[in-house]
């Protein structure tokens, strides 16, 4: 073996390390949040028949990939004992004795809301026409908004708007916010909210109801005119450890028909055009390599989301019909790189489009 063979190998290793870290840094922030809801609901933070089942378990996958139990136990006990040790630590409640109102609390963003206030000290109260949340107190009134701290719009987009305004004819005294992907129709209503001196003010969270906290993770704050709402949500979520960066209403949807909308249609795209080939997921796989492992993790993700949500993404955004066609242009620009008989064309768009990745 040559001296670059064994440092190619041996860089591998350091990536796969690397994944390990990163993996177990992300299950002691999950371990964390699990301790503010056994804080909340009064459990001991040890639990013996969940850690001999989670030592079992891991025996069990360790023995399939071929790792001896011994090495699973050790893997289990190291990671129990760093979660144990997580929920063990004096967390501060930042929202202990505020009361807040989740409109849309039922749903799977609202009940993320709901649980992120909550082990976070807040009172949570639902008002959802569409549903219950179990666990937590909920009403059939929304004028219980006026007397909340913090009322956070979590409806879906379609609905957003009306519910959205029906929060604001409550006049509630505290912050105000929703959590829609896309604002363009909401705009309106919570610019006119400010300008009448309400502390309002539109936040979207860049990740999924999966997420245990935000916690490493983007949240995109836009003011519509009241200062001190936007104080009052970039303090809420950057205490979180969130990453928060500020943007007008009209900033955002410029954004999100690339950063959000377009990757959806892109990874529709794949797989529609795999629907295409003929061919079944069956004997397509066997055949597929990294990169297609991982877009197909995506396409798979993203078709089994919410159909409705998904299209309002779309549709509600303004900017969608330019990326659209952007991604038409590029396409277009693609095939005829890719069958030109020379590398010349294929190997231009390769190379600008790195160093505009790599910018």
């Amino acid at each position: 073996m040559t001296k670059s063979e064994l440092k190619a190998l041996r860089d591998e290793v350091d990536r796969i390390d690397a994944e390990i870290v990163s993996l177990a840094a992300r299950r002691r922030r999950v371990a964390r949040e699990i301790g503010l809801v056994k804080l909340k609901d009064g459990v001991p933070v040890r639990d013996k028949g969940r850690e001999a089942a989670v030592t079992k378990e891991m025996e069990r996958r360790a023995a399939k990939a071929g790792l001896s139990a011994g090495t699973g136990r050790a893997i289990a006990k190291a990671l129990m004992a760093d979660g144990v040790s997580s929920q063990k630590e004096k967390t501060p409640l930042p929202l202990k004795g505020r009361r807040a109102l989740v409109v849309g609390g039922s749903g799977k963003m609202g009940e993320w809301t709901c649980r992120f206030l909550s082990c976070r000290g807040a009172e949570v109260t639902v008002w959802d026409p569409r549903g219950k949340l179990k666990g937590y107190r909920n009403v059939t009134e929304i004028d219980r908004a006026k007397d909340a701290d913090i009322v956070v719009v979590a409806s879906p987009l379609g609905v957003a708007r009306d519910e959205l305004a029906k929060v604001i004819e409550a006049a509630p005294k505290g912050l105000v916010f929703d959590l829609c992907s896309v604002k363009a129709h909401i705009a309106q209503t919570l610019c006119n909210a400010a300008a009448d001196g309400m502390t309002v003010t539109s936040v979207h969270p860049m990740f999924g109801p999966r997420a245990p906290s935000p916690e490493g993770l983007n949240v995109l704050v836009c003011g519509c005119g009241s200062a001190k709402a936007d104080r009052m949500a970039e303090a809420l979520f950057s205490e979180a450890g969130a990453k928060v960066s500020k943007l007008t209403l009209t900033e955002h949807d410029e954004l999100m028909a690339y950063a959000l909308a377009m990757p959806h249609i892109t990874a529709l795209l794949f797989g529609g055009t795999l629907a295409e080939s003929g061919r079944s997921m069956a004997e397509l796989s066997p055949a597929g390599g990294t990169s297609y492992a991982r877009l197909l993790a995506i396409a798979k993700e993203v078709s089994g989301e919410s159909k409705r949500v998904y299209h309002d993404i779309q549709s509600l955004n303004p900017n969608t019909r330019g990326a659209i066609e952007a991604v038409e242009r590029v396409l277009s620009e693609l095939k005829d790189a890719a069958l030109d008989g020379e590398p010349q064309a294929f190997g231009r768009i390769m190379e600008k489009q790195r160093k505009y990745l790599e910018a």
